[in-house]
């Protein structure tokens, strides 16, 4: 869309017209998160429109969370958000489509590890080798979280020769191991990245980092699955969807 696209006797406000043209604009020119775009001058210029209906359009794309404005440095295309359900049973990224969304796993490394001081808090004294997985998850537009996975051996014997990069985890609990989840504990808190983190995630010392520790149980309210995502604080938020009850 340009200036040639703009109808002043359409019964779409004017601003309106210039969001689209702007959502267009990114589109058009496969802006990606992170890709500045034009000055408000250039826009103004671009659309023949005055600097009012563009700052009208440019805040309220900003409060879609589709561009951010960054003082004095300019306007760039936001990255999109992925939606982390906090009664979720599942792993983060076990409710997305991968095909829709693009999303990606990769394997960092696995390895089967001995219970430490953290593992003893979560499972019982008679589970002591674990399957440590820690993975890359990102989509299109880049690195969102690093996930760290504890199963205990003794509940999933011979799944670490199972594990590879387009191998689900929830999916091979459920399928081959037959182990039924009945309850989910999680905690949620602002941590400040490690030196690892911020090259996994392509971040920086002073970016948002949201850690999510979850512990899920089965038969007994026993712990079969201990786990840790950390994310990038811009690319997720957090919703939830329940029953009323009184």
């Amino acid at each position: 869309m340009n200036r040639d696209s703009i109808n002043l006797d359409s019964p779409i406000l004017l601003y309106e017209q210039i969001k689209a043209g702007i959502k267009e604009l990114i589109k058009t020119n496969n802006l990606k998160a992170g890709d500045k775009i034009p000055n408000e001058s250039e826009l103004c210029e671009r659309f023949d429109v005055s600097r009012i209906t563009i700052r009208r359009a440019i805040k309220e794309l900003g409060e879609e969370g589709i561009i951010e404005v960054i003082r004095g440095k300019g306007t760039f295309v936001r990255a999109s958000k992925k939606d982390l359900h906090l009664l979720n049973l599942k792993g983060f990224t076990e409710g997305l489509s991968t095909e829709e969304n693009n999303i990606e796993k990769e394997i960092l490394h696995k390895q089967i590890i001995s219970s430490d001081a953290d593992l003893s808090k979560v499972f019982s004294h008679e589970q002591t080798k674990f399957v440590e997985l820690v993975r890359l998850v990102k989509d299109a537009e880049g690195p969102f979280s690093v996930d760290y996975a504890y199963l205990p051996l003794d509940v999933y014997p011979g799944i670490y020769e199972l594990l590879d990069d387009s191998v689900s985890t929830f999916k091979l609990i459920r399928e081959k191991f037959k182990v039924p989840f009945t309850k989910v504990k999680k905690e949620i808190e602002y941590v400040h990245p490690t030196t690892e983190l911020c090259g996994h995630l392509g971040i920086n010392k002073t970016s948002t980092v949201i850690l999510v520790k979850k512990i899920i149980f089965g038969p007994n309210e026993m712990p079969v699955h201990y786990s840790k995502y950390y994310m990038v604080g811009d690319r997720v938020k957090f919703y939830i969807e329940a029953d009323y009850t009184e």
